[in-house]
């Protein structure tokens, strides 16, 4: 087909082909985002994930296929799951940690002041290790605080 200045175009019959190529996930397309792939904010959110994590370990069997399972990565996990942690082990450390939460602090932040208050209370960081060892919390060991 020539167009009028000489020069050939294509139809759009071909244009229209020649994008429908490449096949796009249904997400995509609609823009819809699930809950486990979009940005944790809240430390309620922290707490929903880690045990919905920890509800899935025994099926997946190891903790990468059950970090896999919720399309998060093992690195985001490991850095948030002190607040998970708190949560269930000492629910009234964790209380108290969230009534002095200042409005604008970082979940990355409030994770710290969780970690500081584990580290800071012998009973809790026991009570934390047993849990780990009987499988009621993530066997997540951290090699150097958050």
């Amino acid at each position: 087909m020539e167009s009028l200045d000489g020069k050939e175009s294509r139809s759009s019959a071909t244009v229209a082909a020649s994008t429908r190529s490449k096949r796009v996930p249904r997400r995509q397309q609609t823009g819809q985002v699930s809950t486990d792939e979009r940005e944790i904010q809240t430390p309620s959110e922290i707490i929903r994930r880690y045990k919905s994590i920890l509800k899935t370990l025994p099926k997946a069997k190891t903790m990468t296929r059950a970090f896999q399972k919720h399309a998060i990565d093992r690195n985001t996990v490991v850095s948030t799951s002190v607040i998970g942690e708190l949560a269930i082990a000492a629910p009234e450390v964790y209380e108290d940690l969230l009534a002095k939460k200042p409005c604008g602090e970082t979940v990355l932040a409030f994770a710290k002041r969780c970690e500081a208050a584990i580290q800071g209370d012998e009973d809790v960081k026991e009570k934390m290790e047993s849990m780990k060892a009987r499988g009621t919390l993530l066997p997540i060991r951290r090699s150097k605080p958050v």
